[in-house]
């Protein structure tokens, strides 16, 4: 009964979504939340509450981050996906370690980093498909498939 219920709450979800011409796109999420990340980067660059090692690894996703939400379409690839698939997975599991603040809300920064990854994948593989369109899918999420863990049935 339970399985049924999921299934119809989940056809439900997809109809109303279907309806839903004025989601925004990947570049218009990404545009939204640039400064955001930005600033959140930045902050956790000079925070005394990460260490030095955490501090130089947000520092160098900051600067990334920056090179990105300025590039437009000629974001560098291989940069999005060093900041998406290494730096900042690195920052949420250094964020989560710090217990959160009203000052710090670590918890918060580690979950917003966490979501605007995927995104960043999203907009290299939009990029690499505008560039080489045969080769889009296999190109941009080469390195996302290669570090994803393997699933055995």
């Amino acid at each position: 009964m339970k399985r049924i219920f999921l299934i119809f709450a989940a056809l439900a979800a997809l109809v109303g979504f279907a309806g839903c011409k004025n989601l925004p796109t990947v570049q218009q999420q990404f545009n939204a939340l640039c400064p955001t990340v930005t600033a959140d980067l930045q902050t956790i660059s000079i925070s005394p509450l990460v260490n030095p090692a955490g501090q130089a690894v947000a520092k160098e996703a900051h600067d990334l981050n920056v090179l990105a939400c300025n590039a437009g379409s000629a974001i560098d690839v291989s940069s999005v996906q060093k900041l998406a698939n290494t730096l900042l997975p690195q920052l949420v599991i250094i964020l989560n370690a710090i217990p959160p603040t009203p000052a710090f809300p670590s918890q918060a920064i580690a979950l917003g980093l966490g979501t605007f990854g995927p995104l960043l994948l999203q907009l290299a593989e939009q990029v690499v498909a505008t560039v080489h369109p045969a080769t889009a899918p296999a190109a941009a999420s080469a390195p996302a498939a290669a570090s994803a863990p393997a699933v055995s049935q």
